[in-house]
């Protein structure tokens, strides 16, 4: 009887459905890291300044915020520099500030605009570090907050100051010519200045980049920098030249967009309108800037992956392992 009942219970035992273990009761199984895959595009160009867009778009707050606070002194210099300016203005020079008029060549205007030209320039290296950091974390997978990106900034503030005075050595001098020059002169001046700002910005358009993505110093970067832009020296030079004129069509549309409204009737500011208007292009400034400093990092991307093959190089990494101690991204 005992071994009737011991085999029922076996067979009960069976009978019983299999019970699926609860969560809790399960180990935990690490989802696997998703794999970083980097798009080839056929136009470099163009595909910067999407690419750059992109990102200005999903991260605005980070960028305005950050850009803003970067380049605050050196819009509120333009701000006094255009005051200063029009305050100036004489009886036969009506549509010239004081420092491109008869009595240019010394004097507070002088020193006001090339202040400000040769601040704006270097604090726009200081935004394209920044810029650098937001991006590149975007496209490599390590996301840079804005506190971070900020901090890891102001701490290589003393090697993008040595970058720039390495790469834009020729700026302090140019715009000195510049705005001493004699009226008649300045046309000729700025259209000189013009070629050689157009050549020396495609050839160390990827320093600021190459100091983040690679983490390296002033000297290696402008190096880097120059390896680089004569891989593809052509789309360095043509996305400059669609940079700026971009950066001059936001600026003409912003800038006539108080005289605009001042002849419709919309509104009324009497004298203070040149005032009114230079700030307004201290707007564009806070705008164009962050946005130009996000497409020249897509750029180094963009000419890696065509240039060096990195988009097949990460694939070989995350199939094989990684065999190189270089890091595209912070």
């Amino acid at each position: 009887m005992g071994t009737m009942t011991a085999k029922h219970d076996a067979w009960e035992r069976l009978d019983v459905p299999a019970v699926t273990p609860s969560a809790r009761a399960q180990a935990p199984v690490a989802d696997p890291a998703p794999r970083l895959r980097l798009r080839r595009s056929r136009g470099p160009v163009l595909a910067a300044l999407d690419g750059g867009g992109d990102v200005f778009q999903r991260r605005m707050r980070d960028v305005l915020i950050g850009a803003t606070v970067i380049l605050v002194p050196a819009v509120a210099l333009n701000v006094w520099v255009t005051i200063v300016g029009f305050d100036q203005l004489g009886a036969t020079d009506s549509d010239l500030p004081g420092f491109l008029g008869n009595d240019t060549g010394g004097g507070i205007e002088d020193l006001a605009v090339w202040s400000a030209a040769v601040f704006a320039s270097f604090l726009a290296a200081v935004v394209g570090h920044f810029a650098s950091l937001i991006l590149l974390g975007e496209r490599f997978g390590n996301r840079a907050s804005l506190g971070r990106a900020l901090g890891l900034t102001g701490r290589r503030l003393p090697a993008l100051f040595a970058a720039w005075i390495l790469t834009h050595w020729w700026f302090p001098l140019m715009a000195l010519i510049v705005v001493t020059a004699k009226p008649e002169h300045v046309g000729v001046w700025l259209f000189f200045f013009s070629l050689l700002c157009w050549v020396s910005a495609a050839a160390t358009l990827l320093v600021v980049p190459a100091m983040v993505g690679e983490g390296l110093g002033p000297f290696a970067a402008a190096k880097r920098s120059w390896r680089l832009a004569r891989l593809r020296f052509g789309v360095c030079v043509l996305f400059v030249l669609l940079a700026t004129l971009l950066a001059g069509l936001l600026g003409l549309g912003i800038g006539t967009l108080v005289p605009l409204l001042e002849a419709t009737g919309f509104i009324s500011l009497g004298g203070a309108t040149p005032i009114v208007q230079g700030v307004m292009l201290q707007l564009v400034v806070l705008i164009v800037v962050p946005l130009i400093a996000l497409a020249t990092a897509q750029v180094y991307v963009e000419i890696r992956i065509a240039g060096e093959g990195l988009d097949l190089v990460i694939e070989a990494d995350s199939a094989f392992g990684s065999r190189s101690t270089e890091q595209p991204a912070p």
